[in-house]
């Protein structure tokens, strides 16, 4: 987003460091579908999680249940021989594979398998990060890592776990566990496990699978500060734990095949010496540290183990018969120096250079089990306590228990499964679910939540409202029920039929009244002449007219044109009636004009007339005093 595609890794991490939120990496494609273990989506059930590992010819199989709270529960363990002629990546090892899930686990929907990816392809290493914002450490773990290996996110599968603050000389840092695994060996597991008709959850390594042996919690060291050694072929991996999180690792290349040679080496010079191959069936038959070193639960509580018995062989039945040799311990004692000074130099840095307590405490692990007089050994030259990693124990049940006591002497590796099964999305190194898709699954989920919650408002608001309409209907009701019953005490109801009755009756009434109205309109005519008429003015003649209803009548001047009224415009719309009155105004020539005014001011003032027309005035003479004769035309209501 705020990086060039040719910036270097040094320039994309510091840029990131700098910038923040700005510089951030695109994001990868969107995974496709599959079951995740999403913090924010666990289940309110306790999950149900298997292990799975296929090595050499043994197939090993571990579940475990994680509930809500506290340690996870194994529940049991099982190591199958792989039938001749079966080889993983075949058909008939996927249904083989099929066929022991379904019989350790029966039909489970809600099982999450997850398998282990062979060491050879598959790269570990430890660092530590300056200390960043939450949001920042995945693109800066990320980015740090390019910096120091190379690779290409098309070829490999990036992942990392950053655990809690550390104190290095003095500066707050983040240690980051990272896991770099090849896509073609991780395509072949999930094709493999998914012909066998399971989605795969997740995919570690056996080293991750051993962290989860204490990062979980499972198994009790009973210290603050222990070291794990897991011996392998060719090398060995030195793990320093402070508080279940690794804050240290480093490989040194001296493995089981050094532990071999140098017992080769010791019976050279004797009649019988031993040949690569019996020397390693003899390091894997006196494996016997499980029967000499008590187990710990999860109280660190010594717990019994059931010994193999006597009669079972310690090797496979196809490898050579191994000669007894008088001293193991002594043979491979050069060998295990080696390792020793190795493992005293990483102790050293890890106190004196980190300024961590020193180391109290060292676990052991190599193929096939654990081989007791190297275990012996170690803690005779190293100067602490040594113990077998696959003796201890954690939380499990009697079934699981008994299911360890039954695994086979050539298939004692069963703590890899084990780990596998404790297996978590949140603090386990996932090559399926890496820590990308797992942010972009937390990113939607929390849109989802936020949805969730906008949902839960709205409805919450909505039901609120409905609450207080609810209640004003109801008050709606009471004030209705209320009036009826105010109504009901009046004794008398009406209905809509009585109603109609009344408007009739009055309707009938008030045409009755008009009609007598109309026919009484002279003499109310006649009382409103005598009421506005002033002592100048007599009145000589009137005649009185009905008009039709519609009718729209106007009076005519002497020219025939139509006259023009002198108030109320709509007069001629409304009239019912119309009068004629003729009269005589007597007087002085100026006294008459006043006074026929003022008696057309008073008529057209009169609520019985609604306009007034002059038709003719003109003065009178030839009489002894002068008048002025006048023609008015009344429009009456």
């Amino acid at each position: 987003m705020g990086l060039h595609a040719n910036a270097s890794s040094t320039g994309r991490l510091l840029e990131l460091i700098r910038k923040g939120d700005s510089a951030r990496p695109a994001p990868r494609p969107e995974p496709g579908s599959g079951k995740w273990n999403i913090p924010l989506l666990r289940p309110l059930k306790e999950r149900r999680v298997l292990g799975v590992e296929w090595r050499g010819r043994c197939l090993y199989l571990a579940e475990s249940r994680h509930g809500r709270a506290g340690l996870p529960v194994l529940q049991g363990v099982q190591a199958v021989r792989i039938p001749a002629g079966i080889r993983p990546g075949d058909d008939a090892f996927s249904s083989f594979l099929r066929q022991q899930i379904l019989d350790f686990c029966g039909p489970a929907p809600d099982l999450e398998v997850w398998a282990a990816l062979p060491d050879e392809h598959a790269e570990h290493w430890h660092f530590r990060i300056p200390k960043v914002s939450a949001k920042e450490r995945d693109d800066v773990a990320f980015w740090t890592a390019r910096k120091e290996r190379e690779f290409d996110e098309r070829q490999s599968v990036f992942d990392c776990t950053i655990g809690s603050e550390i104190i290095e000389k003095g500066v707050p840092k983040l240690p980051v566990t990272a896991t770099l695994a090849v896509r073609a060996a991780l395509g072949e597991v999930r094709n493999i496990v998914q012909r066998a008709g399971f989605a795969l959850a997740g995919a570690a390594t056996r080293v991750i699978a051993s962290h989860n042996l204490f990062t979980t919690g499972w198994l009790d060291p009973a210290t603050e500060q222990f070291v794990v050694l897991h011996i392998d072929e060719e090398s060995t991996r030195i793990d320093i734990y402070s508080s279940s999180q690794v804050v240290l690792s480093r490989m040194v290349k001296t493995g089981f095949a050094s532990l071999a040679r140098a017992l080769v080496e010791s019976t050279a010079g004797t009649a019988r010496p031993l040949d690569d191959a019996e020397a390693r069936a003899l390091l894997l038959r006196d494996s016997t540290c499980g029967q000499s070193v008590p187990a710990q639960g999860a109280t660190g509580q010594p717990m019994p183990v059931p010994s193999a018995a006597p009669s079972a062989p310690s090797a496979p039945s196809a490898g050579p018969v191994p000669r007894p040799v008088a001293d193991i311990g002594a043979s491979i004692a050069p060998a295990v120096e080696r390792l020793v000074r190795q493992l005293e130099r990483t102790m050293d840095h890890f106190a004196n250079t980190l300024g961590y307590p020193a180391v109290s405490r060292m676990f052991l692990s190599t193929p096939g089990g654990c081989l007791q007089p190297l275990v012996d050994e170690f803690g005779r030259q190293v100067g602490i306590p040594c113990a077998a990693l696959n003796s201890q124990r954690g939380p499990a049940t009697p079934g699981a228990e008994l299911d360890i006591a039954k695994l086979p002497p050539d298939c004692a590796e069963g703590q890899w499964a084990v780990g596998l099964s404790l297996s978590s999305d949140d603090r386990t190194q996932n090559c399926v679910n890496t820590f990308r898709e797992r942010r972009q699954a937390r990113q939607r989920e929390r849109i989802r939540l936020a949805v969730a919650v906008g949902s839960m408002v709205v409805v919450l608001c909505t039901a609120v409202f409905a609450s207080f309409q609810g209640a004003a209907l109801l008050s709606a009701r009471n004030d209705r029920d209320a009036l009826r019953q105010q109504l009901t005490a009046y004794g008398e109801t009406t209905d809509k039929a009585r109603l109609l009755a009344a408007s009739a009756k009055g309707k009938a009434l008030r045409l009755a009244v008009q009609s007598m109205s109309r026919r009484q309109v002279s003499v109310a005519l006649l009382s409103e002449l005598a009421a506005v008429t002033p002592s100048g003015v007599r009145l000589s003649g009137l005649r009185l007219t009905q008009l039709d209803h519609g009718q729209v009548s106007g009076a005519k001047d002497a020219k025939g044109r139509q006259a023009q009224p002198q108030a109320k415009p709509d007069a001629a719309a409304s009239a019912t009636a119309m009068a004629v009155v003729t009269g005589v105004v007597s007087g002085d020539m100026l006294q008459r004009e006043a006074m026929l005014a003022d008696f057309l001011y008073r008529l057209e003032r009169s609520p019985m007339v609604l306009s007034v027309t002059v038709e003719k005035k003109a003065p009178e003479t030839g009489t002894a005093t002068e008048s002025l004769q006048f023609i008015a035309t009344l429009k009456l209501v």
